[in-house]
C-alpha cells in the first residue's frame, strides 16, 4: 500500500529510475558481474563487494568490481560479450504502468545509472517503446550522478523548452540515493520498496511517498 496522502495535482511528466524501479536489475546482474570477473579476470566477486559499489554510474562499478584489470572500453566489451546471458526482465506490471500513464496523457521519461545504449536496449526489450519517451538520460549523458540533484539538470531544461516547470514532474526509484537526488531538484518523489531499500527506509528518510512497486503509483493519480 502506499504512505502519504493522494497527491493532489498529477504530474505532467513521470521519470523513472529503471533498475529495481521498472525491471528486475539486481538479481539478475549481480551474478552478470560475478561471472565476467571471474571469466576475464580470475576475481571471485563477493556480495558484498557488489553492494559496496552497486548504483555507482557504470563505468565507475565495473572499474571498481573488476579490480581496472584492463582498459575502461575492454571491460565494458567484457561485460557486454555475457549480456545475453543476463537479460533483465521487467517488474511485474511496470510496462503496464507506463502504458497507463500514456493513456492519461502523462508524458514518460527516464534518468538512470546505466549508460544510455544499455538502458534503450532495456526499455527496447521490456516493450516500451523509446520513441513515446519524453527524453532518456543515461549515466554517460550527464557529469553529475544520484545523489547529485544536478543529474537533473538536462532533463528539466530538456522539459522547460517544452513547458513543462519542475513543479509538474515526479520522479520514481527505489533507492535513498534517488530520493536524495529528487528531492534536492524540487521534483516530487515516489519511492518503490523492490530494491536494497525498504519502506522504512524510504519513510525514515522523509519521503513522502512510498509504493510496495510501481504497479500502485497509479494509486496515486487525481
Amino acid at each position: 500500500m502506499t504512505s502519504g496522502t493522494r497527491a493532489g495535482r498529477g504530474p505532467r511528466v513521470v521519470l523513472f529510475d529503471l533498475d529495481d524501479t521498472l525491471v528486475v536489475t539486481a538479481e539478475v546482474k549481480w551474478a552478470h558481474h560475478k561471472a565476467v570477473a571471474r571469466r576475464f579476470y580470475g576475481i571471485d566477486l563477493t556480495d558484498a563487494e557488489l553492494a559496496l559499489h552497486w548504483g555507482k554510474p557504470f563505468d565507475a562499478m565495473i572499474r571498481a568490481l573488476y579490480r581496472d584489470s584492463d582498459t575502461l572500453e575492454r571491460m565494458r566489451e567484457a561485460n557486454l560479450s555475457l549480456e545475453e546471458e543476463f537479460l533483465k526482465r521487467p517488474l511485474p506490471g511496470a510496462v503496464e504502468v507506463v502504458h497507463e500513464l500514456w493513456r492519461r496523457s502523462v508524458g514518460v521519461g527516464v534518468v538512470t545509472s546505466t549508460n544510455r545504449l544499455s538502458a534503450l536496449r532495456d526499455v527496447e526489450r521490456i516493450g516500451v517503446r523509446t520513441d513515446r519517451l519524453v527524453l532518456l538520460q543515461g549515466a554517460d549523458d550527464s557529469p553529475h550522478h544520484k545523489p547529485d540533484p544536478r543529474v537533473f539538470d538536462a532533463a528539466l531544461a530538456t522539459l522547460s523548452g517544452r513547458g513543462v516547470g519542475v513543479d509538474d514532474v515526479w520522479y520514481v526509484g527505489d533507492a535513498l540515493i534517488d530520493l536524495a537526488a529528487a528531492t534536492g531538484a524540487g521534483l516530487r518523489f515516489v519511492g518503490v520498496a523492490t530494491g536494497f531499500h525498504t519502506r522504512g527506509d524510504f519513510e525514515r528518510a522523509g519521503a513522502e511517498y512510498v509504493l510496495d512497486d510501481v504497479r500502485q503509483l497509479p494509486d496515486l493519480l487525481p
